[in-house]
């Protein structure tokens, strides 16, 4: 097994704020538009919704995450292997 270094944790800490919340945020932003959109169908709009939520809430996963990293610790769940 490797020894992940503080280097290594920051990279990817950097990695979730520069690009996955971002992208995460935009696909939350995508869902809530489609989600208010009058032209689709109420279970559109509720799928849609749903997935917004999600997007949210992984966005928030993803902060929290990178906090952990920056910390020197791994967050459960998060493989670097």
């Amino acid at each position: 097994m490797s020894r992940i270094t503080r280097a290594r944790l920051n990279e990817e800490a950097a990695y979730l704020e520069a690009k996955a919340i971002p992208r995460t945020l935009a696909a939350a932003r995508d869902g809530e538009r489609a989600a208010a959109d009058p032209s689709t169908s109420d279970y559109q709009r509720s799928v849609a919704g749903a997935c917004a939520r999600i997007a949210r809430a992984r966005a928030a996963d993803y902060r929290n995450f990178a906090e952990t990293l920056r910390a020197g610790e791994i967050p459960d769940g998060m493989d670097l292997d």
